[in-house]
């Protein structure tokens, strides 16, 4: 394949981005080489064509060059100079999302007495922009600084004393806004990362951070009232009344953090949601739901335009374990297209058929999972799942036997699974087949098949097995 670093840089931008950067390379003073476009067009057109092999290095040069030879340490130069274009206009297009930063870079060389009112005209457009700005994020208050301090520069470079002291305490105020924001937020993302995994190296505050941060002059910093809330959360996680009181502070202070900002900290929220449901609490999942439709109320939900798998998945899941399922339904069918293209039809698909499951629609989950062939591991192994549980709730013995035989051969036979995710699954079928001879037995193996289930450390569908050994016991 040739030029693999760049193919797959490439198959990050969208259509509209790879032709916008097909005029950035028609640019002659940002691409003296002409020839690099021809490339370029080639390996578009390849990537759009999905259909068709991606030619070879000796294809995509004959195209280029029919009545040359093969040079190909030509053709790795020309592929590393798209490379750098390619990462020059990501930088730009990223700069033009910012026009803030533009704006400052000009303030600064624009300072020279025969440019005043070019220089007036950048600082108004500053001005404006910051009234403009979405929410005070760490980056506010650093490009508030930033403004202030080229203020006192240009005021010590030409000797001007009007208004010196009042931009010096400014640039001073929004410096320590920067830090300390910054600064918890860093703290924040360790605490985050601490509770995942043993870290090695402790992110400590300095003496007397908190008495600093609780200054009067701070006390209109949106972001650093939240974020001191965020830590109490995490740190002491069995006071639910941080958590409450964190989302007070959302609420009230929404209209002054940015997107960015506030997505996360209604993220940890829904965290500390799923850490008070691992304890049992299963009130929770309400919590967490109310949670899920704040954000996407607040229109948080889709980030640069798209929506992580992994969170459609989790928002379904917690809205059937609520019983919203007339609510799921609309959810799948409006954001499924937010989706990434390559698993969107399976992620529709498998979701909509545990809707149906829910909602105890059994010839619908057999409609759609029977004849699907997932690629994705995990969509296997969880339609696997829906499928042992819909057979078994519908008294499809044979179906489920052999559904439990041959899903016994694919989790044998896969390279991908870890032993430990094996180990589980394999005792999942074995409790399946347990809950079917159970049915014939008597109250007390049944109880002694329920301790059995509690006390094993796997989750896999255990909420559902209980569920049929209660009713089992109800008989």
């Amino acid at each position: 394949m040739p030029g693999e670093k760049l193919l797959s840089l490439l198959q990050t931008l969208s259509k509209v981005e790879r032709n916008r950067f097909r005029k950035y390379l028609l640019s002659p003073y940002l691409n003296d080489q002409p020839e690099l476009t021809s490339l370029f067009d080639v390996l578009d057109h390849a990537l759009r064509d999905t259909k068709t092999a991606l030619p070879d290095k000796q294809q995509i040069w004959k195209r280029l060059y029919p009545a040359q030879s093969f040079n190909d340490a030509q053709f790795r130069r020309m592929i590393s100079d798209i490379n750098q274009l390619c990462l020059q206009f990501l930088a730009a297009e990223a700069r033009k999302e910012n026009p803030l930063t533009e704006a400052l870079d000009l303030q600064r060389l624009l300072d020279k007495p025969e440019l005043k009112k070019h220089l007036a005209g950048v600082e108004r457009q500053i001005q404006r922009l910051f009234s403009e700005a979405p929410g005070q994020s760490t980056d506010f208050y650093l490009t508030q600084f930033h403004l202030y301090n080229n203020t006192i520069d240009k005021a010590s470079k030409y000797l001007t004393v009007s208004g010196y002291g009042e931009n010096l305490s400014a640039a001073d105020y929004y410096l320590e806004c920067f830090y300390l924001t910054q600064k918890l937020e860093l703290y924040v993302g360790w605490l985050l990362y601490r509770g995942a995994r043993v870290s090695e190296k402790p992110l400590e505050l300095p003496e007397g951070f908190w008495d600093f941060a609780a200054h009067e002059r701070f006390q209109d910093v949106a972001l650093l009232l939240v974020y001191r809330q965020v830590v109490h959360c995490l740190l002491e996680p069995e006071e639910e009344a941080h958590y409450h009181q964190l989302l007070n502070h959302l609420d009230n202070y929404s209209q002054q953090l940015s997107s960015r900002d506030l997505r996360k900290c209604y993220f940890i929220a829904q965290n500390y949601c799923a850490l008070k449901i691992n304890q049992g609490k299963r009130e929770y999942y309400r919590e967490m739901f109310e949670i899920f439709k704040k954000i996407i109320q607040k229109e948080l939900l889709l980030e640069e335009g798209s929506l992580s798998e992994g969170i459609f998945k989790n928002i379904v899941t917690v809205a059937l374990g609520v019983g919203e399922f007339d609510w799921t339904e609309t959810f799948i069918e409006t954001y499924t297209p937010f989706l990434p293209a390559k698993i969107r039809e399976n992620a529709r698909s498998f979701n909509l058929s545990y809707l149906y499951f829910h909602q105890k629609r059994f010839d619908k989950v057999l409609e759609l999972l029977r004849n699907v062939e997932y690629n994705d591991v995990v969509y296997v192994l969880g339609s696997k799942l829906i499928l042992i549980q819909t057979y078994y709730e519908m008294n499809e013995i044979m179906a489920m036997d052999s559904l439990i035989d041959s899903f016994r051969i694919y989790i044998r036979r896969n390279k991908v699974m870890s032993k430990n995710l094996k180990r589980e699954y394999m005792n999942y079928l074995n409790f399946v087949k347990k809950l079917m001879d159970l049915r014939l037995s008597g109250q007390k193996a049944t109880q002694k098949f329920r301790e059995q289930v509690m006390a094993g450390s796997a989750t896999t569908s255990k909420k559902w097995l209980l569920e049929k050994i209660d009713a089992l016991q109800r008989r």
